[in-house]
């Protein structure tokens, strides 16, 4: 077999040049210039239908002729789809808008006896558009539809683009394709095809409108839906708007207001981390952590000074400052052990920080207070308020922190020996004064009472380590309740009456931490909570009083009276609850003055959408943190959490955070959010300063705390929303909160041994990367968009004050006076003007970038159950690639009306005169534009058409590559490269766009339109399998396996194979070996990324990998930035393909004889089922012969040696024969073989019925005849129909026949068609039975039927 023989892998493409962009434009040429030809054609058509003619032909041959541009379109799958929706939204369009003016016109002249008439049939397949439109819509929209469907009827490619009956082979609307009519007979198949074509649009219509419509609803009315009268619309807010949307049920004020919280909430840890981090840094000076490991003598002084600062820094009134002679003290003892004066400054620093940030934030919550009307005096609201900070501001045990999380069974907290004895002592005391035992001295006696003594220890200990973190008011009401009734319980419950604070020897037992970084970050995190929540509950209260007395819906009413006319509960049932009910739910309530009153309400949705954004657990989230469930709820929801959710969170914690490649795949994601907004278009000095900015304030390159402005921008940054909102970290560290792992940020040494503590550091410092190479160019961003901003200003543009709406004027007057301090020099006036550019420029680089604030609830949720993963990251790029396309063209809008575009640089206004665009922002959102189409389409097609012109691919080989490149790969953008020695190699641009998640499903619909042009299927067709496969695609985040549990279900499921097909272990494998394996395998999905550093070493020294290649060092170093070229060897993968195929054979043979639809399960089977079954069987058997000789071709486009080919076939059993057919592109039908034939005899005998594989034999091996002449290049034109017994309707006697008898000469006549298509020839056989039978069932066939013994 020569070498050169082979076909191109894709006729549809073959020595095609064409790039995208010319395909297009021809497509749009061709498409309009088939218009007219549609319409020209179905006159020819009704000539030839009257006078049995072709004229239709000679029109066919005149166009073809006229329009050069349709080769040129079809060169290229997008050319061919836009030119059939030129062709069929055209027309259609016209027909649609024509019929609804004339319905109109109809409508309006009914008195005059002018009106539309319509079909029954017609009406009755209209009637799902009934909902959308009133009576007199509804007349409309239905003659709109039969107007489309008339006018899509004049479409010239029908027979191309094909129907869904001929998607699906059966059906009213499969088109007739015989190749043999001519005439009259040609000319009513194609009207009649015209009329099929048509028809389905008017199905059709009603649905895409209803699609079309609910958009439109949810685009234009937004919130509204949820008080319309319309149940249809409120289902629509609650079930499709709400989950996806980053608002959820909460109006815009609310979430702005909610946002706020949240980012303030941020920006207190953030400035609690600042100051713990730059004690950490100090006390490791002092006090270097290696010797702290190993020196007990060094961890017991580290001990003592850590005490020492917390005693200083919680000493005297927490509202003043700290005690001047207390820090005097302090500096003298550092100046004692040689503390150096900066470290002395830094720590001295940190503490007055410290209390200065606490303090502010008790002073937000007094204020928050004032304004709230209190039947209480001055004294006791000052009581008031001592409680709760001594409520959330108290010590914090190791118990507490000891629990173990989901090793708490084998992990028990144990107090120190000292802390047990002084507690044994004090029970002992007291269980001697409640015996009366007056003389008794534990000095003297020292086992007296000691037994009891310890029982009452360990049960105390017991009782209160079920307690989870409680406050200090909770705590001391838990000791309280379980000291009631023993010895010792007046003493503790006197103890505690004033301070909330247990005596010293039970702060002892539980571990209290005296450290202060704990203390600090504990009492900021703790406090922040319930002052943040409390501004938060009066900012809704006021903003909700402003929109009331605006005129305003509102979202919150005084009584349920109000609430159920603003909501017109009558008409919409809306549910109304009581808000102060609700709220209780919140974390820290108890300790928050609720502005509003006793009988306030809301509705149910948004009263679950703000306990949702207050991490009240409900659903699936409360199921998975356990909370109130008990017994085998609370086991099941343990192993859920432990079993689970932990490793899911361990593994893609691994894979992002610790891996090195996803760290700079993060960047090059990060610098695609800045050129999809047209960043990089700007002016070189501005980028440079906005870059500069960005690394500066996210400490990108800093190792530890940054210096004093950055801190200072970074929470300005952080309070606006901006930073510290990396949507995979985001989804990780919410996931780790809701399996309650490391609930408390700082586990400090004292707590953790200082191995495990170095560990978490590392982590946190991976972690803080990860989240700074994202801020860094949101920060960029910022920049950049500020100074547009100010530029459009100095243009003429007016500041939006409007965004300072809601803020109060008294925190305005705060940060004018903070921005005073920080160096601003302008005015009130010119500061405010300042903050609304800054919150304008936020609010864009929100909408702009992902941002994991605003992923809807839906996909928050989604994290939670055991697949996907990072599902936050495509939601967010879906709507912020939508965000981007609408500012910009927003910002290139005209602001007066114009004919034709608005966003043109030069318009035409109504008055017919033409101007330049005013817009001021249009050359930003020209950019912006410029920016998103370059990342999502012309950048990826420009690199791969830049590599292929510069290493002489042709397009013929990047797409017989895309055969041999794994699944996930396939829809990728692939960059084509050569080696040396000329071989292809590839690289996956895909996995370091982060577009890609846009632009793919495009991509994966026009390769499958391709794919389906190359064998000449139908346009319809492959548009649908497109669409379905790109829809997979977009879903695939959200439904596929998440990295854990893909490994779990390769040991479990899959029965140790891979999702790709690899075999883990065998049945031979020892037990132990596949121990190991099951280990190993499980350990590599939670381990790091660490290949790609072996690869490197192996190409640095010239190891061989596995599979002894020698790696080359460039692509691996290119590797290590996600950017590696792959090489291609199609003979190696074609022994996989191979193995795929021979299962696909088997599976094909399956469809004739097992599966569902079985022939062989023992029933009564008609012959029509066996011919069906047959002729399925060989459809789905020609499909998988046909990717064989896909891929035979693709290997041969690659060079592969045809002999190299043919052994590969032959080591995998498959005959010569087979080979030659494949390679050839020859179809080789299945016939069932003689032992199939017989269990069909078998069961007929069995059941005493005739045998039905004897009488639909003839058809079946007549359609294999014609099955032998398809050609794997081309379509499966098989025609059932033509084969099944059709079921002859029995006339009725005539009314004077009483009895009737057969003719004769019928019968003898039947009689002699059967034994002239059953003949034999000399060898006993039929010509059939002769060509289709190997040997052995020939002798088998002549032994039954008795010609040969």
């Amino acid at each position: 077999m020569a070498e050169e023989e082979f076909l191109p892998l894709n006729t549809a493409e073959q020595d095609s040049d064409t790039s995208w962009y010319k395909a297009t434009a021809a497509g749009i040429a061709s498409g309009i210039l088939k218009i007219p030809e549609g319409i020209v054609s179905v006159a020819a058509d009704l000539i030839d239908l009257g006078a049995d003619t072709d004229t239709a032909a000679s029109v066919e041959e005149f166009f073809d002729k006229l329009n050069p541009f349709e080769e040129v379109a079809e060169e290229r799958a997008i050319g061919k789809l836009t030119e059939a929706l030129v062709q069929i939204g055209v027309p259609g369009t016209m027909g649609f808008k024509i019929a609804r003016g004339m319905a109109t016109r109809a409508l309006a002249g009914k008195k005059a006896g002018r009106s539309l008439k319509k079909s029954k049939a017609t009406m009755a397949a209209l009637n799902k558009a009934a909902d959308l439109n009133d009576k007199n819509g509804y007349k409309r929209f239905a003659a709109a539809v039969m107007g489309g469907a008339a006018g899509e009827a004049f479409v010239a490619d029908i027979d191309q683009i094909g129907t869904f009956g001929d998607m699906f082979e059966s059906g009213p609307t499969q088109l007739n394709d015989d190749p043999d009519l001519v005439g009259r007979e040609e000319a009513a198949r194609s009207l009649m095809n015209r009329f099929k074509f048509g028809s389905e649009s008017i199905l059709l219509t009603p649905f895409v409108y209803g699609v079309g419509k609910s958009a439109k609803m949810l685009a234009n009315q937004g919130k509204e839906l949820a008080y319309s009268n319309s149940k249809f619309a409120r289902w629509l807010d609650k079930y499709v708007r709400a989950p996806f949307s980053p608002k959820g049920a909460l109006t815009d004020e609310l979430f702005d207001s909610e946002r706020l919280k949240e980012a303030l909430k941020g920006k207190d840890i953030n400035r609690a981390k600042e100051i713990v981090d730059n004690i950490t840094k100090e006390t490791d000076k002092m006090f270097p952590e290696l010797k702290t490991m190993f020196d007990q003598s060094t961890r017991g002084e580290k001990a003592d000074f850590m005490k020492r600062l917390n005693e200083i820094l919680f000493e005297g009134d927490l509202r003043g400052k700290i005690n001047v002679k207390e820090i005097s003290n302090l500096i003298k003892q550092m100046k004692i052990t040689n503390v150096p004066k900066d470290s002395r400054i830094n720590l001295v620093n940190s503490l007055n920080n410290a209390r200065k940030e606490m303090t502010d934030l008790m002073d937000i919550l007094d204020a928050n207070t004032t304004g709230v009307k209190l039947n209480k005096g001055a004294a006791e609201l000052k009581a008031l308020l001592k409680d709760r900070v001594n409520n959330w501001i108290g010590s914090t045990y190791k118990i507490f922190e000891d629990q173990g999380g989901m090793f708490k069974f084998f992990k028990r907290y144990t107090p120190t020996a000292e802390a047990n004895r002084n507690a044994v002592n004090f029970f002992r005391v007291e269980l001697a004064k409640k015996a009366g035992d007056v003389g008794f001295d534990p000095a003297i006696n020292k086992t007296k009472y000691k037994v009891q003594a310890q029982n009452e220890v360990d049960r105390l200990i017991q009782m209160v380590s079920k307690k989870k973190r409680p406050t200090s008011l909770e705590l001391k009401d838990y000791i309280n309740r379980s000291m009631e009734g023993r010895a010792g319980e007046e003493f503790i419950r006197n103890a505690m009456k004033d301070t909330n604070l247990p005596p010293k020897f039970i702060r002892e037992l539980l571990g209290e931490v005296s450290d202060p970084r704990y203390s600090i970050f504990n009492a900021m995190t703790n406090l922040s909570t319930v002052a943040r929540t409390s501004s938060y509950l009066n900012e809704i209260a006021a903003k909700n009083a402003q929109v009331l007395d605006e005129g305003g819906r509102g979202f919150f009413w005084k009584n349920a009276d109000d609430g159920a006319k603003a909501v017109n509960q009558f008409e919409t049932g809306i549910e109304l609850v009581k808000i102060n009910d609700q709220l209780a739910k919140i974390k820290g309530m108890k300790s928050i003055v609720s502005p509003f009153g006793a009988e306030t309400v809301t509705t149910k949705e948004i009263a679950e959408a703000i306990l949702n954004a207050n991490n009240v657990a409900s659903g699936l989230q409360g199921f998975v943190r356990g909370e109130g469930k008990e017994g085998a709820e609370a086991a099941v929801s343990w192993m859920y959490r432990n079993l689970l959710l932990f490793p899911k969170g361990v593994s893609q914690m691994a894979k992002t955070i610790f891996s090195i490649p996803t760290h700079l795949r993060n960047m090059f994601s990060a610098i695609g959010f800045s050129g999809a907004n047209g960043i990089l278009f700007e002016n070189p000095k501005i980028l440079a300063r906005a870059f500069k900015e960005g690394i500066d304030v996210s400490g990108l390159l800093k190792l530890g705390p940054n210096h004093p402005r950055a801190q200072r921008a970074y929470r300005e940054m952080l309070e606006l929303g901006l930073v510290n909102q990396q949507v995979q970290i985001g989804d990780i560290k919410n996931m780790f909160r809701d399996i309650k792992f490391g609930e408390q940020v700082y586990n400090v040494d004292s707590i953790l041994r200082p191995f495990m503590a170095r560990m978490k550091k590392l982590g946190a410092f991976f972690q803080g990367k990860y989240v700074a190479e994202d801020d860094t160019f949101k920060i960029t961003n910022y920049v950049v968009e500020l100074d547009r901003l100010k530029t459009q200003v100095g243009k003429g543009r007016k500041v939006n004050r409007e965004l300072l709406r809601y803020i109060p004027e008294e925190q305005l007057n705060i940060k004018y006076k903070n921005a005073r301090t920080d160096g601003f020099k302008g005015t009130y006036d010119e500061f405010l003007d300042q903050y609304a550019l800054k919150q304008e420029a936020a609010n864009i680089v929100k909408n702009t970038v992902p941002n994991y604030a605003f992923v809807g609830s839906a996909v928050r949720t989604a994290r939670l159950l055991p697949i996907g993963n990072f599902m936050s990251f495509p939601s967010e790029m879906i709507r912020t690639t939508g965000n981007i396309v609408e500012l910009g063209l927003n910002e290139m809008r005209h602001s007066k009306p114009t004919i034709g575009s608005n966003v043109l640089p030069v318009v035409m206004e109504k008055s017919g005169k033409i101007v330049k665009n005013n817009n001021v922002a249009w050359g930003t959102g020209f950019k912006r534009l410029t920016g998103m189409a370059t990342f999502t389409t012309a950048g990826p097609i420009a690199l791969v058409e830049g590599a292929k012109a510069m290493y002489d691919v042709s397009e013929e080989e990047l797409q017989a590559l895309r055969r041999f490149v794994p699944e996930w790969s396939k829809n990728s953008t692939l960059i084509p490269t050569r080696a040396e020695d000329g071989t292809l190699r590839y690289t996956d641009f895909s996995h370091s766009n982060a577009y890609d998640v846009i632009s793919r499903p495009f991509r994966t619909l026009l390769n499958n339109i391709q794919d389906g042009q190359a064998s000449d299927q139908q346009l319809l067709a492959s548009f649908v399998n497109g669409l379905g496969e790109a829809g997979s695609e977009i879903m695939n985040p959200f439904v596929s396996e998440s990295i854990w549990t893909e490994a779990m279900a390769d040991l479990t499921v899959r029965g140790g194979i891979t999702q790709d097909g690899r075999r883990l272990y065998t049945d031979q494998t020892s037990a132990g070996d596949k121990a190991a394996i099951r280990f190993m395998h499980l350990g590599q999905a939670l381990a790091p990324s660490y290949k790609q550093f072996q690869r490197i070493g192996q190409a640095a020294f010239g190891t061989p990998d596995k599979r002894g290649e020698i790696l080359d060092i460039g692509p691996e170093l290119a590797g290590f930035m996600g950017l590696r070229a792959i090489k291609v060897d199609p003979l190696k993968s074609m022994g996989f393909k191979i193995v795929n195929y021979q299962k696909g054979i088997r599976d094909a043979r399956r469809e004739f004889t097992g599966g569902f639809f079985g022939l062989l399960k023992g029933g009564i089977v008609d012959p029509n089922d066996i011919i069906e079954r047959f002729y399925k069987s060989n459809r789905a058997r020609f499909f998988v012969q046909q990717e064989m000789f896909k891929d035979i071709n693709a290997a041969l486009a690659l060079d592969v040696n045809s002999f190299d080919l043919e052994d590969q076939f032959k080591e995998r059993q498959i005959s010569q024969t087979a080979f030659n057919d494949l390679f050839d592109g020859v179809f080789q039908p299945y016939t069932p073989s003689q032992d199939i034939q017989d269990k069909f005899a078998d069961i007929a005998q069995n059941l005493g019925e005739n045998n039905p594989f004897y009488e639909a034999e003839n058809e079946i091996y007549r359609m294999a005849d014609e099955m032998a002449n398809l050609s794997l290049d081309g379509q499966f034109n098989i025609n059932l129909e033509e084969y099944l017994e059709k079921e002859l309707p029995i006339p009725p006697l005539p009314e004077n026949v009483t009895s009737a008898m057969p003719n004769q000469s019928v019968i003898t006549q039947g009689q002699n068609i059967l034994n002239n298509n059953l003949q034999t020839n000399a060898s006993g056989l039929t010509a059939t039975e002769e060509a289709y039978l190997s040997d052995e069932e020939k002798l088998i066939r002549r032994r039954s039927r008795g010609t040969i013994v």
